[in-house]
């Protein structure tokens, strides 16, 4: 029964240790960062630093598109209907604004077949020591292996 708590116990101790050892996304890329500046007379500051993942167009972007796109449809086909009963003038004026709307629904429609896509992380509100002002971020890989531009 003794062996087993050891065993137990030891199995504890080594799994904190790896947990503890373990780095995280952010860490690596501060590492990162470190690593290609260190050569230089710059001092960066982490302290305010946050990791946001990339997208080649954002989640939410594209949901509003879907939306907004929606909506384009649903006024089209209300305008629609209003050229149906409309003289020449008024036809000719709602159909300008239909036309608009329309161009905008297509581009709505190309960015639809564009899906969010994550391309990589970014580093953002990493300060120049000294100068409160300069904030500067960095974009890495999926992995986080290298800085990308």
């Amino acid at each position: 029964m003794k062996s087993y708590h050891l065993s137990f116990l030891i199995g504890i101790v080594f799994l904190s240790l790896y947990s503890c050892g373990k780095k995280t996304n952010k860490d690596r890329a501060i590492a990162l960062v470190e690593s290609k500046y260190e050569k230089t007379n710059q001092d960066l500051n982490f302290d305010e630093a946050k990791l946001d993942s990339l997208y080649n167009i954002s989640p939410q972007a594209y949901a509003d598109s879907l939306k907004k796109g929606d909506e384009l449809d649903v006024m089209l086909a209300e305008l629609e209907s209003q050229i149906e009963h409309q003289g020449q003038a008024e036809s000719d004026s709602v159909g300008l604004i239909s036309a608009k709307l329309t161009k905008e629904r297509y581009r709505l429609l190309d960015l639809k077949k564009i899906k969010p896509e994550f391309i990589g992380w970014k580093l953002l509100g990493v300060s120049v020591a000294g100068d409160k002002q300069k904030a500067v971020s960095f974009n890495f890989d999926k992995e986080i292996t290298k800085i990308v531009p």
